[in-house]
């Protein structure tokens, strides 16, 4: 995929971002306000010139950690948190034996990687007998990114957690006051706010995913950032054209689950091709769906956070020509142009490259 560029975009994968963004919630503060309450708390914001609401935070390092003994080992969801400056609690430990109240410890992933230093507030026996509660309060990381979802203004509902590409992602659906939008994959709810956010809460916005627990997830956010003009159902919506045949939008996000190989930082990752293999083609399921309950002439948004090109524009190929989609145009371009060596339509699909965008991502707009 990205040849001599290969080992550079290995090193950024292992890495938190640079710069780790926050969206304003127009709906309920200006992002002036906002960019003000955030430097006021010692924060290094920007804001984005060409994204109006994206927020860019500072994250420096890396930094030397001081060896402590002994060590604890933890999960990758937990060692990737610890890098962008979480705490360890006791759920994602794998092992700590012999660990006593108030040691100083190493954290390392399970291969052995050292993440962070910190101070042990349970001991071994507890973690592992209750599993619940903080664990280990990191006190030394390689990196020192904020602390976002511990802030007033994330409890207050007034910014969200999102990448600039998730970001771009709802510009290029462009939802107008009025419309009728479809989110297929709307789970956690991240892109499905901003939606609503772009709409002023006026006109109706459907959004699906496939348990109760992902509905939940969706459902605690817009209830935080207090979007109103959003339906939540549970459905498998590679058959929504099937469940609701009258269901006719005028744009539809797919954001369907996928490899996820463009997240940063990753402490490893064992994707087999196999697996990419098999995500595209049930990608393609909700693609063909997603034609299917747009109403002629309308948009669909196709985003992806990942960067194979069976996931990209491979999926392109597909919408054009088993869907009768067509790629158009996208105003908000900030990533590079896809390969167009594969389609010649990807000139008009945006790539976001780890070791350049510091995260792999992808975007198609189509009409059908």
């Amino acid at each position: 995929m990205y040849g001599s560029e290969t080992p550079a975009v290995l090193e950024a994968l292992t890495e938190p971002v640079r710069t780790y963004y926050v969206r304003c919630n127009t709906s309920k503060v200006s992002t002036e306000e906002l960019l003000n309450r955030l430097q006021e708390r010692g924060l290094k914001v920007s804001r984005h010139p060409l994204v109006p609401e994206a927020l860019g935070i500072q994250v420096e390092g890396p930094f030397e950690i001081p060896p402590a003994d002994p060590s604890v080992v933890v999960d990758k969801h937990t060692a990737e948190s610890v890098l962008q400056g979480a705490n360890v609690y006791a759920p994602g430990i794998l092992n700590c034996e012999g660990l006593k109240v108030g040691e100083d410890v190493t954290v390392i992933s399970e291969l052995g990687d050292e993440l962070a230093t910190g101070t042990a507030n349970m001991g071994a026996n507890d973690i592992l007998t209750f599993r619940k509660g903080l664990a280990v309060q990191v006190k030394h990381r390689r990196f020192k990114a904020p602390q976002v979802r511990d802030l007033p203004e994330f409890s207050e509902g007034l910014l969200y957690p999102q990448s600039l590409a998730a970001m771009v992602t709802a510009h290029a659906l462009d939802p107008q006051e009025g419309e009728v939008v479809v989110d297929m994959n709307c789970s956690p709810g991240g892109k499905l706010s901003h939606l609503s956010q772009l709409m002023h809460n006026s006109g109706k916005i459907f959004g699906f995913d496939r348990n109760i627990e992902k509905v939940g997830r969706a459902r605690q956010t817009l209830t935080r950032l207090g979007c109103t003009n959003i339906t939540l159902s549970i459905r498998d919506t590679r058959y929504l054209h099937l469940d609701l045949a009258d269901l006719q939008s005028d744009r539809t996000l797919i954001d369907p689950p996928c490899s996820a190989l463009g997240l940063r930082p990753k402490v490893y990752d064992f994707s087999t091709l196999d697996r990419v293999n098999n995500l595209a083609n049930y990608q393609k399921q909700f693609i063909k769906a997603g034609s299917k309950v747009t109403k002629s002439g309308g948009i669909i948004v196709y985003s992806v956070c990942t960067y194979t090109i069976q996931e990209c524009e491979r999926a392109v190929e597909f919408a054009e020509h088993e869907c009768g989609l067509s790629v158009v145009e996208q105003k908000l371009f900030l990533g590079s142009k896809g390969l167009v060596a594969l389609t010649p339509s990807a000139s008009h699909c945006q790539r976001f490259n780890p070791n350049v965008d510091e995260i792999g991502y992808f975007i198609a707009k189509l009409q059908r």
